[in-house]
C-alpha cells in the first residue's frame, strides 16, 4: 500500500470548529496541516465525536471534517458511538479506508478498534494525556489487538507501561515554526500557560510568586488560560497581595499567546502531569527559559531547570531573575519533521 493513494480517517473527541480556531488541540492541527501539505492528493477525513457543538460537515484546510455533535453529554454517548460506526461504514463504502488513526484511549479508540478488526483495517491510536493514567476502562479494547500505540514522551511511555503493561512507540509533536513572531525584548518576567485546573497546579505557581516578590517587588507575571479554578486563583492572588504583580489574560488566540511568549523571559510550569507539554516546545522556540517538574518531555538543559520540589523551583526562579543578562535564542529539541516522517512510516508499514 502506498499511503499517498489511500484514505486516512482520523477519530478525535474534539477538533477545530473552523480554520480560525487556533486553540483546539494545537498540536493536532499542526500535524494535520503538515500531513496534508506532504500528501496533497491523499484523501483525509476527520470524525470528531464531541466538539464542535454543531452537527455538520465542513472543510478545514482541505480536509473534510464530520462533526457528530456529542456536546459532551453522557446521555448521548451510545447514540454518538452508533452514529460514528455508521459514518465509518458509509465512508468505507464510498472511499475505502486504508488507515484509522484515533486520538486518546477512549471512545474514539474503542470505535476505531472494533471497526478495524471487523474490516481488517490498520489502526493507530495516539495516547494524548491522562488516558495513560489508572482508571481508564477503554484500555481493555486495545488488549490483544494489532493496534499500534503511540505515546508522546519517555515519561508518557513509562506511565502507560507501568499502569497497563502496554508497549508503545514514542512520536513527539512538531511545531509550525513559521507561526512564531520575532523574539522581543522581555517585558514579562515570568509567564504561566495552561488551563486553570487541578492538574496545572496554579495554586503552587502563585505560592512561588508570593515567595519571589519578597526579593523582587516589581516582578511582572502573567497567567494565560481559562478554566474552572479562575475565581479561586484570583482570590488567592488578592489574599497574598499580588494583584500588582500577577495578571490573567484568559484564553487567547494562539497567535497572541506566541506573541506573549516572545516578550517573556521565563516559563514557570507547575503542572503535576503532562503527557508531552506542547507549551515546552513553544517556550524554548520563543527564546524562554523553563522551570518545571519532571513531566512530559522535560529535559535538563542549559535553558531548562527540572525540579523535584517547590523549594527547588523557588531557588531556580531566583537564580534566573538575578542574571544580569538573559540571552534569548531559539531552541528546538527535535529534528524537524520527525513527527511527520514517523507517522508516515506507520501508515505505510
Amino acid at each position: 500500500m502506498k499511503i499517498k493513494n489511500s484514505h486516512i480517517v482520523f477519530l478525535t473527541p474534539g477538533f477545530a470548529e473552523s480554520e480560525k480556531d487556533s486553540t483546539t488541540i494545537p498540536a493536532l492541527q499542526v500535524y494535520l496541516k503538515n500531513l496534508k501539505k506532504k500528501l496533497p492528493k491523499t484523501k483525509m477525513t476527520i470524525i470528531t465525536f464531541q466538539f464542535p457543538f454543531i452537527n455538520k460537515v465542513y472543510d478545514w484546510n482541505e480536509i473534510k471534517v464530520i462533526s457528530l455533535n456529542g456536546n459532551n453529554k453522557r446521555y448521548k454517548k451510545f447514540w454518538i458511538w452508533r452514529k460514528a460506526t455508521k459514518t465509518l461504514e458509509k465512508i468505507h463504502q464510498i472511499n475505502p479506508i486504508s488507515v484509522l488513526h484515533s486520538f486518546w484511549i477512549g471512545e474514539c479508540s474503542l470505535i476505531a478498534s472494533k471497526f478495524s478488526i471487523k474490516n481488517n483495517i490498520k489502526h493507530i491510536t495516539t495516547v494524548m494525556g491522562q488516558d495513560a493514567c489508572l482508571g481508564n476502562r477503554y484500555v481493555v479494547s486495545l488488549k490483544k489487538t494489532n493496534t499500534k500505540i503511540i505515546t508522546l514522551s519517555e515519561n508518557h511511555k513509562n506511565i502507560l507501561l507501568k499502569n497497563y503493561n502496554l508497549n508503545s512507540i514514542i512520536i513527539p509533536w512538531d511545531l509550525d515554526k513559521k507561526s512564531f513572531p520575532r523574539l522581543q525584548q522581555n517585558t514579562i518576567d515570568i509567564i504561566g500557560v495552561g488551563s486553570l485546573n487541578e492538574i496545572k497546579n496554579h495554586t503552587l505557581f502563585i505560592d512561588i510568586i508570593s515567595n519571589l516578590v519578597k526579593g523582587f517587588p516589581n516582578l511582572s507575571v502573567e497567567i494565560i488560560g481559562g478554566g474552572i479554578k479562575k475565581n479561586e486563583l484570583e482570590k488567592q492572588i488578592e489574599d497574598l497581595y499580588l494583584t500588582e504583580n500577577i495578571s490573567f489574560t484568559d484564553l487567547l488566540p494562539r497567535k497572541s499567546v506566541l506573541k506573549k511568549m516572545s516578550e517573556a523571559s521565563l516559563l514557570l510550569h507547575t503542572s503535576s502531569y503532562e503527557s508531552f507539554g506542547f507549551v515546552f516546545l513553544e517556550a524554548l522556540f520563543s527564546g524562554m527559559d523553563i522551570i518545571s517538574f519532571n513531566v512530559g518531555i522535560a529535559k535538563p538543559i542549559s535553558k531548562w531547570n527540572v525540579c523535584i520540589s517547590k523549594k527547588e523551583m523557588i531557588n531556580a526562579c531566583r537564580a534566573h531573575l538575578k542574571k544580569s543578562t538573559k540571552e534569548k535564542k531559539r531552541i528546538y529539541l527535535y529534528k524537524s519533521s520527525l513527527c511527520l516522517s514517523s507517522y508516515l512510516k506507520l501508515y505505510d508499514a
